[in-house]
């Protein structure tokens, strides 16, 4: 068993992409590797996006201030998942307003139904291996119990459009600079998000490392969603392995 959370959950991610993988060779007609996304002036498209993902920003700001759907009550969760599609309207507006296809942003109509239940299945599999990883946790059956409730919708939609959002930047800036660089790139951004919190506290030799294996695993899973072009089968995975982050979701102490 290991202490804390940010291991176990690198190596639960681990398991789920490796599960991917393994379910693309099975099923080798529900993620057909012929696909791709071409994009016309891809740096003039990259330049739009940007500009969506800067309209989310200003539309979390809105939401900050209290200008947004009351979240309180039995339609609270509801409301709150309104919310969200209303922050990441800006990004989701780029392609409506540029006419481009929904695969563009990893999100293809083909085989959606297996697509979501092969999800479903490898975030079982990876809370399981989370708990089995981390101390104190409590039984995989209770915390996918507790994942998967009404009052979590609408974290189900935030996590939901943060995966199209970063496949939409990621498809046009792989357009534009190639993909190898967009990956390392979105892989730092991601592994970013925790600077903020490392400077306040001084950063530690351990937290450097940390850092350094959160943008590995970011690049991996950037890969792997490259290789899958589908963002459905891994949201499942990211939202479950999210929620395991709240004590009182995983029981860890």
């Amino acid at each position: 068993m290991l202490q804390g959370h940010d291991t176990p959950l690198a190596l639960a991610y681990l398991v789920g992409l490796g599960g991917w993988l393994l379910a693309s060779r099975l099923l080798p007609s529900v993620w057909p590797s012929e696909r791709s996304e071409d994009i016309a002036r891809p740096w003039k498209e990259l330049g739009i996006a940007l500009l969506g993902a800067v309209g989310i920003l200003v539309m979390g700001q809105f939401w900050t201030r209290g200008i947004r759907l009351p979240e309180q009550g039995p339609a609270g969760p509801l409301l709150g998942s309104v919310n969200q599609v209303l922050i990441f309207a800006p990004i989701l507006l780029v392609l409506v307003i540029r006419r481009q296809p929904w695969t563009s942003a990893w999100l293809p109509r083909a085989r959606v139904g297996t697509r979501l239940l092969v999800g479903l299945v490898l975030a079982s599999l990876t809370v399981t291996a989370y708990l089995l990883l981390r101390d104190s946790a409590d039984a995989p059956w209770i915390l996918l119990g507790r994942i998967w409730a009404y009052e979590h919708i609408d974290e189900m939609v935030q996590v939901f459009l943060e995966d199209l959002t970063i496949a939409i930047l990621f498809v046009r800036m792989a357009g534009a600079i190639g993909k190898l660089w967009a990956t390392f790139v979105v892989a730092c951004l991601f592994a970013a998000g925790h600077i903020p919190v490392m400077v306040s506290q001084g950063m530690t030799l351990s937290e450097l490392t940390g850092f350094i294996r959160d943008a590995g695993l970011g690049v991996l899973v950037i890969l792997v969603l490259q290789r899958s072009r589908d963002v459905v089968w891994f949201w499942c995975i990211h939202f479950c392995l999210d929620m395991t982050q709240f004590v009182r979701i995983s029981g860890g102490g």
